[in-house]
């Protein structure tokens, strides 16, 4: 059977679409912009562009997927061009419509169903006959993730800056709306954690209908490396990867460091960026914002743990990608740890908005600098049996399963 693969950007790096090619199993990944390095004239074209704009333009390609697959919702694209112009999020999810409108049509004039990433679903479900609908939940429920969030604003006002910049308090409610139905049109359901697959379980959402298939990481860019043994009394090195928010549990890191002497943070920032979450800590923080890959793993591999207290996560690709590089990671139970981390073994799963515990399991590694080596190559063997050739082989064999 083959699938219409609905998705903008470079969602999961092409993984969901690659996975179907590769298997013959492609009709068409519907997106809004694919770069034709594989075709022989635009190929040339573009591979005599200039080095900054080529490293632009392969991210929008991926190696194994044809861009004969591909078909671009142009209307998708003049939203995206109103969004940037305008900042205003209803061309977002007009974008979105365009998209799963493209894909639903497609679907009904090749008598082919569908794959959608949640935010397409809606549209591309709607109104089809074409069976089964298979959506791909890559967030937890749109109402488990508010309620959190919300819970957090009550508990920590000083979150409300950050917390109020995310997707889920940007948009409006009939959009939130649009999404919560999303669940209900389609008739199996894949994610990537087991925290996703509790909140759709939370909305009513019948167990048999989830497959939960954990994303891969890229081991060849995220090497391994033994660190150095750690002496008692000298700086211990923390690395933080992520948005600097409080969705990302910022604060109860803070809190969980801040009476422990000698200790030095590194943050590597993105995307949502609120300094008042961090100001007057008292501890030693270093800050670097959209670093180059190479500097990234350099850090985490000079690092002795990791750290990710995620209030929520889809997944939380960070802790994969660091458990990779040989670095203990300590991370909250609503991420992916919750699935791939046996606590004390290869990391650490700290429960959320919990400092006292995240102290305790830093102190450990102080205390014990023998266990960072033995605990970080534990997580690397996990993460050896998480590859993207695992994931592809995994969906693939599920979507098998219920055709």
């Amino acid at each position: 059977m083959k699938y219409i693969v609905v998705h903008a950007g470079r969602r999961d790096d092409y993984q969901v679409a690659l996975a179907l090619a590769e298997n013959d199993s492609l009709k068409y990944l519907v997106t809004d912009f694919y770069v034709p390095f594989d075709s022989i004239l635009f190929g040339v074209i573009l591979r005599s562009m200039p080095d900054f704009v080529l490293s632009k333009l392969s991210k929008r390609y991926k190696k194994g997927l044809s861009s004969r697959f591909t078909v671009i919702s142009f209307l998708s694209i003049f939203f995206e061009f109103l969004l940037v112009l305008t900042k205003n999020v209803k061309y977002s999810t007009l974008k979105d419509k365009a998209l799963g409108d493209k894909a639903r049509k497609l679907s009904i004039k090749y008598n082919v169903p569908i794959l959608s990433m949640n935010t397409y679903a809606k549209y591309a479900f709607e109104q089809n006959p074409i069976n089964p609908k298979v959506l791909f939940q890559f967030h937890p429920h749109t109402t488990f993730v508010k309620n959190l969030l919300e819970d957090e604003m009550k508990i920590n006002p000083l979150s409300k800056i950050s917390i109020l910049q995310e997707y889920e308090f940007s948009v409006s409610e009939g959009v939130l709306s649009n999404l919560s139905q999303e669940i209900y049109l389609a008739d199996h359901i894949i994610c990537a954690s087991s925290v996703t697959a509790k909140s759709l379980k939370a909305e009513g959402i019948n167990e048999e209908t989830i497959k939960v298939i954990p994303y891969g990481v890229e081991l060849s860019k995220f090497k391994y490396k033994c660190r150095e043994l750690f002496i008692k009394d000298s700086v211990f090195k923390i690395v933080f990867v992520g948005s600097l928010n409080q969705r990302k549990g910022i604060t109860y890191l803070l809190n969980a460091i801040k009476t422990i002497p000698n200790i030095e943070l590194n943050i590597i920032g993105r995307g949502i960026f609120d300094e008042n979450l961090i100001r007057d800590s008292g501890i030693k923080i270093n800050i670097y914002k959209n670093i180059p890959h190479s500097e990234m793993i350099s850090l985490l591999h000079e690092s002795h743990c990791f750290v990710l207290p995620s209030l929520i996560e889809g997944f939380g690709q960070v802790i994969l990608e660091a458990m990779s590089t040989g670095i203990p990671v300590i991370a909250s139970e609503n991420t992916i740890a919750s699935d791939i981390v046996v606590d004390g073994r290869n990391g650490f799963l700290v429960p959320i908005r919990n400092s006292q515990v995240i102290k305790e399991k830093i102190q450990y590694l102080i205390h014990n600098p023998k266990k960072i080596n033995e605990i970080g190559k534990a997580g690397f063997i996990t993460s050896q049996k998480l590859s993207w050739d695992t994931f592809r082989m995994n969906l693939i064999s599920h979507l098998q399963s219920i055709s």
